[in-house]
């Protein structure tokens, strides 16, 4: 049981958000959320993306800048290092070749060798590149043959200070790097080379890097000519073939400072500022992750996405209210139509102060006060009609009382008389011959009752004859000129339709004669495939014309009333054209096939008003 009750209220719920999903307020809202979160979206995505650009750029900026400033610091250690060994090989006794002499220039110059021997120490090679000295001392370097070392062939050759990229030290198999100064006497021979050297693992050129802070997770690295790691923050990697990265390979390509921003699977990776060391040659790179580089816009963004989720929710709150001052109205108009539909005629709805919805408010009331000013134009026109059929009936009795009956008894009474005089022939004959005189006339006025009630010219001899025969009753009664004009043929017109044409033209016939005072009437009847055009004109003394038929009705003019409500049962419809003393042009529009059939114009009947029936049924 609980199961089917859930099911029950989910199913509620269902319908409820359906039937609220609807409602012109909530789609104007979902409307305006999710335009303005498209807007939002695409704020936000244009704004990262700039301000990503500008983070990209300035952090650029910053790396270049940064390790052009440190390339030069460093350089200028290097070159401290340089001065330092070739002011120990200017002096006399380096320039001496004796071993113990150099020896002892070192040991009285502590000064200038102490950034050597706290590390890799200093060597000296004589003119062949034998180790002559060590210091600290070596015993397992002193007559090392280095001749064939880099440092020591282009050092000799060049007779100028060199660097060494990475290189393996004999014996230890340790990672070192070498300075080196070539020894000469003033007279320019050459004695040897004095060389100071550095383990990497002591990562004693890394000292003025370590001072480098490139944000919390920044790297900064020196790499040889060859793109090894001689310096770099995390110790395993030193000695590392770098080469590869995008930094080193810009500085092996000849670009002496820059920077670059690397990617990884079409991603931004790194943002890398590089700088050439001019002293020895090397590399200086400086790096940080994208991740900080767009941390700053992406701390930016948020205030922003707030105060826009904030403005969403307010410009929705805002909508939401708008929606309302629209829809408010618009439910009144329903409950209020609504009210028309069950027979309220006195509805009315508040004007908005919105325009369209105030245009909307006052179409709605001036139609409900057409629809109340025909409903009394009707019951009017009902009341009419009732009228003339109780005095058509009454002029039909009388008038048969007053002639048929009459006749009728007379005629009885000359047959009664007849029978005493069938002994007298010929005076019989003349009585039969007058009594045959009074049937004639019975007749004749039985069949003007019956065309009175019936245009029976219509059914025997159709529509253009019937139509006819109206003209020229007006033109015999009247004595005015009527020009009857027929274009097109009405075959295949149902009758119910001809009924109507022809009684429309009997009314604008009638008022012709009983108000127009005319002399000249025009009648054209057009048929054409598509419609029924009856044009009836005068040249009469004509009339102010009502801004809406049902004013006919209110001013007790009931036949143009009539004629409308006989042209819509069709389709059609009435236009009377008139001004004082201009003459009136009625015409009648109508579709050849009407949408309604005969019998379903009687059937409909049944959806109208009391009142509405009784006038639809009169007309047909």
């Amino acid at each position: 049981m609980k199961p089917r009750i859930k099911t029950e209220v989910a199913r509620s719920h269902l319908y409820g958000l359906r039937a609220w999903i609807t409602e012109l307020r909530a789609q104007a809202i979902l409307l305006t959320i999710l335009l303005l979160s498209l807007m939002l979206i695409l704020s936000v995505g244009v704004t990262f993306l700039a301000y990503q650009q500008i983070s990209q750029s300035l952090a650029e900026s910053r790396d270049q800048e940064l390790a052009s400033v440190s390339a030069e610091r460093l350089s200028e250690s290097i070159e401290a290092f340089v001065r330092g060994l070739r002011t120990l090989a200017n002096q006399t006794q380096m320039q001496s070749g004796e071993p113990t002499v150099q020896r002892d220039l070192l040991k009285l110059a502590p000064d200038l060798v102490a950034d050597f021997t706290n590390d890799g120490g200093i060597i000296i090679l004589d003119e062949k590149g034998f180790v002559s000295v060590t210091e600290p001392f070596r015993p397992d370097l002193i007559g090392q043959d280095f001749s064939q070392e880099p440092y020591f062939r282009e050092t000799s050759a060049l007779r100028t200070s060199t660097f060494s990229d990475i290189i393996k030290e004999p014996g230890s198999g340790e990672d070192i790097i070498v300075i080196a100064v070539p020894i000469e006497k003033p007279n320019g021979q050459f004695v040897g080379v004095i060389a100071g050297r550095f383990y990497l693992s002591f990562q004693r050129l890394g000292q003025e890097i370590q001072k480098l802070r490139v944000g919390e997770e920044g790297t900064a690295y020196l790499v040889d000519r060859q793109g090894r790691l001689i310096y770099h923050p995390d110790s395993r990697l030193i000695g590392t073939d770098f080469s590869s990265r995008e930094a080193v390979k810009q500085l092996q390509q000849g670009s002496r400072t820059g920077a670059i921003t690397s990617r990884e699977n079409g991603q931004p990776n790194t943002v890398e500022g590089y700088a050439v060391v001019q002293v020895p040659g090397w590399g200086l790179v400086i790096g940080e992750p994208w991740a900080q580089v767009v941390q700053p816009a992406q701390s930016a963004l948020q205030p922003i996405v707030v105060v826009l989720v904030v403005g969403l929710i307010t410009v929705a709150a805002f909508v939401s209210l708008g929606v309302q001052a629209v829809t408010d109205p618009i439910q009144n108009l329903v409950i209020q139509t609504r009210q028309v539909t069950a027979g309220d005629y006195d509805a009315q709805v508040m004007l908005s102060r919105i325009k369209e919805i105030r245009e909307l408010g006052m179409a709605f009331n001036e139609m409900v006060g057409q629809i109340r000013k025909y409903r009394a134009g009707v019951r009017q026109y009902v009341a009419d009609i009732t009228q003339s059929q109780e005095e058509e009936r009454k002029r039909i009795a009388r008038e048969l009382h007053d002639d048929t009956v009459q006749s009728l008894i007379a005629i009885g009474q000359r047959i009664e008389l007849i029978k005493g005089m069938l002994d007298d022939p010929i005076e019989a004959r003349t009585r039969l011959n007058e009594l045959r005189t009074m049937v004639t006339g019975a007749i004749a006025s039985v069949r003007q009752f019956s065309r009175d009630l019936r245009p029976l010219a219509l059914e025997d001899l159709g529509l253009v004859a019937a139509m006819q025969y109206l003209v020229n009753q007006l033109a015999q009664s009247e004595g005015i000129d009527v020009d009857f004009t027929v274009e097109g043929t009405p075959d295949g017109l149902p009758a119910d339709m001809e009924v109507a044409i022809y009684r429309i033209l009997q009314e604008a016939l009638n008022n012709v004669k009983k108000h127009a005072h005319a002399t000249e009437v025009t009648v054209l009847a057009q048929f054409t495939n598509n419609q029924i055009v009856l044009t009836v004109e005068d040249n009469g003394r004509g009339f102010t014309v009502p801004a809406s038929i049902t004013d006919f009705a209110t001013s007790g003019s009931f036949g143009v009333m009539g004629l409308q409500e006989r042209a819509q049962l069709f389709g059609g419809n009435i236009e009377v054209e008139s001004q004082p003393d201009e003459g009136t042009l009625v015409r009648l529009v109508m579709p050849r096939k009407s949408d309604l059939a005969p019998f379903e114009i009687r059937n409909g009947f049944s959806s109208l008003s009391p009142e509405e029936s009784l006038v639809a049924k009169q007309v047909s």
